[in-house]
């Protein structure tokens, strides 16, 4: 999940404002950089080796290099490339145990990553299966070669699974994702947001939501003012609904302080799967969120994208009209990022048939000043397990993404496939 941070590198002196406010190196804004990045390429290629998968996909503008976060042998993952997709260097956080639970074995997945004030990396994880008897997720700080700085275990009393982290602008971290509960109906709330030191130590931690258990947040972004707006979804309660009546959720935006005490809150859905999966600030002081959106039980899951103010207001939104098909076909846009302008918006996402798991990578180009769609493509391949995604601006203002190949959802032969194309969407055949 990245953020768009306009970073201004001056030749000679650099002025800061403040001297204890880190300078956060852009993970996707803008090629200022002292490499001259903008190598004009177009490819189609599987990196990383064999039963590897992608969660979330950063660009690293000091080195004109790319970080893919996942798994791979079951561990939390770092897979740096350069501009033509060939592997830097491959990180396995093979400090983390391998969960062992009732079912037996399980795995941890790093969920997302950002670069760091220091040129390092610091990223999330979740564990799968989420039953409690497999343990919890942990934060994790790297160096600028992946190199292991420090572990943090999230609360083991119940499972935590991160699913957003960023360096905030004091220099410490903010993570949000979900945390277990022991049941459907609940007043434990099942969404968190914790406060994680430089050194690694856990500050605070608050909880949102309902009385059901799949409140959860996708994406966090901090503001001027150094609170923080979180988005996710948002169980159905009430009114009919039952809270073991799976994915019955509204699109969830909340805004923050600083200490995470909500400041305001906007919900927005019908009576079925409504969800924000990302976040990105616009230059105008505005949000771009994107999700998924189904208002009737014979209609698909449509794509959904929206500019929303600070305050949770939709100022414009967009939806994937409905298939002719019907309810067999769909999709959903996962991870936003911006040109280095800011003036267009990508989105990576999924579409899909029945049956479920035929479920296909699609790229969605947007002007961020307008609902307008410029254009849309698919690649082919197949998606992850757990639908990780990555999209960003490339060095020579085309895009890159990942898709798979071959082995299914949760062979060992799947392959990560790492797809550049030029501005239009345009790359070469596989």
């Amino acid at each position: 999940m990245r953020r768009y941070i306009l970073v201004i590198l001056f030749i000679g002196v650099v002025f800061l404002s403040c001297e204890d406010e880190p300078v956060i190196p852009s993970a996707n804004a803008g090629n200022q950089n002292t490499f001259n990045c903008g190598l004009d390429t177009l490819f189609s290629k599987e990196v990383g080796g064999p039963g590897n998968t992608g969660y979330d996909l950063i660009r690293v503008d000091i080195d004109c290099s790319y970080v893919i976060a996942g798994k791979r042998t079951k561990r939390p993952w770092l897979l740096k490339v350069d501009e033509s997709g060939n592997e830097v260097w491959s990180k396995v956080f093979d400090e983390i145990p391998q969960p062992q639970g009732e079912f037996g074995e399980g795995y941890q997945f790093a969920t997302a990553v950002n670069q760091t004030s220091d040129g390092g990396f610091i990223l999330c994880s979740s564990v799968y299966p989420t039953h409690p008897s497999y343990g919890t997720g942990y934060v994790i700080k790297a160096d600028s070669a992946g190199q292991t700085e420090w572990l943090t275990e999230l609360d083991y009393s119940r499972p935590h699974h991160g699913q957003d982290i960023i360096q905030t602008l004091e220099g410490d971290y903010l993570l949000v994702g979900w945390w277990y509960v022991n049941a459907a109906e609940t007043s434990q709330k099942s969404a968190f947001m914790a406060r994680i030191g430089e050194g690694g130590s856990i500050q605070w931690t608050q909880r949102y939501g309902g009385d059901c258990d799949e409140d959860q947040f996708n994406a966090v972004v901090q503001t001027d003012d150094g609170g923080f707006i979180t988005v996710g979804e948002f169980e159905h309660e009430g009114d009919g609904f039952n809270c073991s009546f799976y994915g019955y959720t509204d699109l969830w935006f909340m805004k923050t302080d600083s200490e995470g005490n909500m400041v305001q809150e906007a919900k927005y859905g019908g009576a079925y799967w409504e969800r924000a999966t990302d976040i990105v600030s616009l230059p105008d002081g505005n949000y771009a969120v994107s999700g998924r959106k189904r208002h009737t039980e014979q209609h698909p899951i449509n794509a959904w994208l929206l500019k929303m103010s600070s305050t949770g207001s939709i100022l414009w939104e967009w939806n994937e009209p409905d298939y002719s098909t019907g309810i067999s076909r769909g999709d959903e846009l996962r991870t936003l990022s911006l040109t280095d302008d800011g003036q267009t918006i990508i989105s990576m996402g999924f579409e899909y048939a029945m049956p479920i798991d035929n479920i296909e990578p699609k790229v969605w180009v947007f002007d961020a000043n307008s609902s307008t769609l410029l254009w849309s493509n698919n690649y082919g391949g197949e998606a992850s397990d757990n639908e990780g995604a990555g999209i960003v601006n490339a060095f020579d203002g085309g895009f890159l993404f990942f898709g798979y190949n071959d082995g299914g959802l949760a062979n060992m032969s799947h392959h990560i496939r790492l797809i550049k194309t030029d501005s239009e969407g345009n790359t070469v055949q596989q």
